[in-house]
């Protein structure tokens, strides 16, 4: 057997037996790249003349039970012949026979804290620059969460080399037209919001029947299994109701509280208000549902009655809103955000006009799903059976943001002034004008 993959040259020296019968002499070693035989055969002359054979074996070949590849040809040392009046049971060697292998280099060894990692064993469908990953997200361009979501998949597409596609879509009924695309290209996976998940669910389930790996992120965590998906990436939407029913006790807010939802249609944003009604004991939580066919300022004004004595807004855009409608009107309405925009939800918490951000991470959101796209493509195991009968699920939780917090920025020692000097000018920027704007 051949044990070196390189490309080297091996020497064999074949031995030969002389037994009763010289032409039954064969010798065969099989590996997993190549068998090698010893031919013999006896001339009219009394002599046995020996040469090698060699044939390559693919593993996956054998398998399948496929026929593996023919003997090559003879190679003939150049002291090939054993003479018929030889020595029984001695035993004699030819000359050498020098084996130019041109097999490919086994995987490079890699060391990492205390392992040597041979290849990418988790990994069993492998890509290269041209294999297609698509991304797909409801949205609007506009809302400052996306920006930073496509900011993240922009990185990732840089770091990995890889030829990902990444597109946005108000509609779902569009989304999922662009899955179909995305399948019709021959994308190897697809990662997908699921804001509207029972319309996207036939071209989901067409993605998978085509062998397209699907993994689904931000909103619709409850029923990415439903779907197909192998694995979830989401900040924990009940968390966020949870958490921002524990800010406003602790503001000893009472009182009914506005959630005021700016995608009527998206379930995961329903899913924020329905946990900080199970968690908050204060009063009842009122939905707003606000759209941009609507006096969205006006609507919210409208529900922000004299028994009102908290509001929530489920992303930036709502919030500058949800501050213009209230703040005068009610200002002893205690207002918060779910936010991930830098810097102004963070100057309004300077100002005092909101009370709370609930970070949501939309950076993390756009880096971690990259990641599990390419893990979803890659892994070994099959979907949707055993280890994937449901979608595993990647939560992050919220992270609350306070005036304190924005204040600690400032700190002559704070590690950002140094490091990011350019958000810290942002920033101040952002405070002056909010400073502005209310009259101080």
């Amino acid at each position: 057997m051949i044990n070196d993959h390189r490309h080297t040259l091996v020497g064999l020296v074949v031995g030969l037996i002389i037994g009763a019968s010289a032409t039954g002499l064969i010798w065969a070693t099989s590996g997993s790249t190549a068998e090698v035989r010893v031919v013999a055969r006896k001339l009219d002359d009394g002599r046995v003349e020996v040469a090698l054979q060699t044939r390559p074996v693919d593993p996956q070949a054998q398998l399948e039970g496929l026929d593996s590849p023919g003997w090559g040809d003879r190679l003939s040392p150049e002291f090939r012949f054993l003479a018929g009046d030889a020595t029984v049971n001695r035993w004699y060697a030819s000359s050498v026979v020098t084996i130019e292998s041109e097999e490919p280099a086994p995987p490079s060894v890699a060391e990492i804290g205390p392992f040597e990692i041979s290849g990418t064993p988790t990994v069993s469908r492998p890509f290269d620059r041209d294999t297609l990953f698509c991304v797909l997200t409801h949205g609007v361009q506009e809302d400052f969460f996306w920006f930073q979501v496509y900011s993240a998949l922009l990185d990732a597409r840089r770091w990995n080399d890889i030829n990902l596609r990444a597109e946005m879509y108000t509609k779902g009924v569009d989304q999922a037209d662009g899955i179909r695309r995305c399948v019709e290209d021959g994308a190897a996976a697809i990662a997908t919001t699921l804001a509207e998940p029972d319309v996207l669910l036939p071209a989901l389930q067409e993605a998978s029947e085509a062998g397209v790996r699907v993994v689904t992120f931000n909103s619709g965590a409850e029923r990415a299994t439903d779907v197909g998906s192998i694995a979830h990436v989401s900040i924990d939407e009940a968390a966020v109701g949870r958490t921002a029913a524990e800010q406003f006790r602790q503001r000893e807010v009472s009182g009914d509280l506005l959630c005021i939802i700016h995608e009527p249609s998206n379930t995961g944003l329903e899913e924020r208000c329905d946990s900080l009604e199970i968690s908050y004991d204060g009063g009842s939580v009122i939905r707003v549902r606000i759209s941009d066919a609507d006096d969205s300022s006006a609507t919210i004004t409208a529900h922000a009655t004299d028994d009102v004595g908290g509001a929530i807004a489920l992303n930036s855009n709502t919030a500058y809103l949800m501050a213009e409608a209230l703040s005068a009107a009610r200002p002893d309405i205690v207002l918060a955000a779910v936010s991930a925009e830098f810097p102004t939800p963070l100057a309004m918490l300077y100002s005092g006009r909101l009370s709370f951000v609930l970070w949501s991470h939309a950076l993390e959101q756009g880096y971690l799903t990259t990641t599990t796209l390419l893990w979803g493509h890659g892994t070994p195991f099959p979907v949707q059976t055993g280890l994937f009968a449901e979608a595993t699920q990647i939560s992050i939780l919220p992270t609350v943001v306070t005036a304190e917090a924005v204040q600690a920025m400032f700190d002559a020692d704070s590690a950002i002034r140094g490091t990011l000097p350019a958000w810290i000018d942002a920033l101040e920027r952002a405070i002056r004008d909010e400073s502005a704007q209310s009259g101080e």
